[in-house]
């Protein structure tokens, strides 16, 4: 059994790899047995499709980012820890991010994944949401009515999109420097809310990030 779960792990592993690299829908099950050196039937016997690949891993990635996500909604963040969180959140997109290029191409092969997708992004939009409301109550920004719902949304939708985004504006870019940027341009939209001058924290922000490339 031990030697089942360890070539169950390793087929994982090896189709994340090359979906990531390749994108899933350029990556058959013929190509990850041959990239492991084992036969199409042996791996079958772990998974009988590419779809059951896809759908165990979207098992794991939920589960990071479930856990990720649950973590400002508990205690909630000081603006500087938001820094770490989105990072955080953004290194785990990445680490699956054939999920967001290739989001329609898999929701297609699987389409039971969608609600599965959905309920993430409003996840998503509620942990942000939580933060924002966290940071308004401590008064370190400040909303007019309807601001903190348009904010939440767009940086749902930022988070969501920004792989797909970098890769058609500056494909050549290490996973570093999008994560990187990624996460300043997300920080960067809260400014206009900060209480107070705006000045010192955009500054901060500026050389925060630029220490970081």
């Amino acid at each position: 059994m031990a030697g089942k779960v360890k070539t169950r792990d390793r087929i994982l592993q090896t189709s994340l790899a090359l979906f990531n690299q390749e994108g899933e829908a350029q990556v058959s099950t013929v190509d990850i047995a041959a990239v492991m050196g084992i036969s199409p039937g042996n791996l079958y016997y772990h998974f009988r499709g590419k779809e059951v690949i896809i759908e165990a891993l979207f098992d794991d990635f939920e589960e990071e980012m479930r856990q990720v996500l649950s973590a400002p909604i508990k205690r909630p963040l000081d603006i500087e820890d938001n820094w770490i969180f989105v990072y955080i959140l953004f290194e785990e997109i990445n680490d699956f991010r054939f999920f967001y290029y290739g989001l329609a191409s898999v929701l297609e092969r699987c389409p039971n994944l969608r609600p599965r997708f959905a309920r993430l992004l409003k996840l998503k939009q509620d942990t942000v949401d939580a933060i924002l409301t966290a940071l308004e109550k401590g008064g370190l920004i400040t909303f007019g009515p309807g601001e903190q719902d348009a904010l939440a949304t767009r940086l749902a939708a930022h988070l969501t999109f920004w792989l797909q985004y970098r890769d058609l504006t500056a494909p050549a870019q290490s996973s570093r420097t999008i994560i990187n940027d990624g996460v300043y341009s997300t920080m960067i939209q809260i400014a206009p809310y900060i209480a107070g001058d705006r000045a010192p924290y955009a500054a901060l922000l500026t050389e925060y990030f630029k220490k970081q490339r």
